[in-house]
């Protein structure tokens, strides 16, 4: 099949090609260096060898280093693979036709997912990494998203005027930093439509039900 190219056009174009080419199996290398590396680590921890990472993306160790040159780097990378989504749904709800309900199912998710980044990051510094400053600006991202949503929010009137950012990050934070053992999925649920209902303009959520009489009693 003709290109509508002619010979000396074709030359010049194809190393052009050749470099998106490159480009697209050094972006599909890294999505499964980061897969990789996120199965195993839910199995076997932080500690997970550099070398089982590339055997299971099927990559060289080599190529493992050439995208993330420290372990640091690869958990950094790891950090921001979840948040980033996290921002991207903020972003998206802040156009949502109505801001309050948006605001409240991001919230939701952000309390669902939020609780898992902690856990990793924790693990991370638990093990001498230091992730301060990449923690710093992987948050930075995901605020700036989340304030734009609570302005929209607000605009519509469903969400109270006197609330700001930091009132949200601090729920928010509190949730997250909750003991497992003193708040099980269903406990969680219960308290994040009641923080969801302090900051909305009359609302009154019926509360999720569960093992209300487990969930607060401490587990051997």
């Amino acid at each position: 099949m003709s290109t509508g190219m002619t010979g000396s056009e074709q030359l010049e174009a194809a190393p052009h090609i050749a470099e998106r080419h490159l480009r697209a199996d050094a972006q599909r290398n890294r999505e499964r260096i980061l897969e990789a590396a996120t199965a195993l680590m839910a199995t076997h921890g932080i500690d997970v060898p550099i070398d089982e990472i590339a055997q299971r993306a099927e990559v060289g160790i080599g190529t493992v280093y050439r995208n993330f040159p420290t372990k640091g780097a690869l958990f950094e990378a790891l950090l921001m693979a979840r948040i980033e989504p996290l921002a991207a749904a903020a972003r998206s709800a802040a156009d949502a036709a109505d801001p309050g309900d948006a605001f409240v199912t991001f919230v939701r998710r952000l309390c669902a997912e939020f609780a898992d980044f902690k856990a990793l990051a924790d693990a991370m510094a638990a093990s001498g990494i230091d992730l301060s400053a990449a923690k710093h600006e992987i948050s930075g991202d995901l605020i700036a998203a989340v304030s734009v949503l609570l302005q929209r929010a607000q605009q519509a009137g469903r969400i109270r005027p006197d609330v700001n950012i930091t009132d949200v990050s601090a729920m928010m934070a509190g949730l997250s930093h909750a003991d497992p053992l003193f708040m099980d999925a269903p406990q969680r649920q219960r308290c994040v439509a009641l923080v969801c209902d302090s900051l909305l303009v009359g609302a009154r959520s019926l509360l999720p039900q569960g093992d209300l009489l487990g969930s607060s009693t401490p587990r051997d």
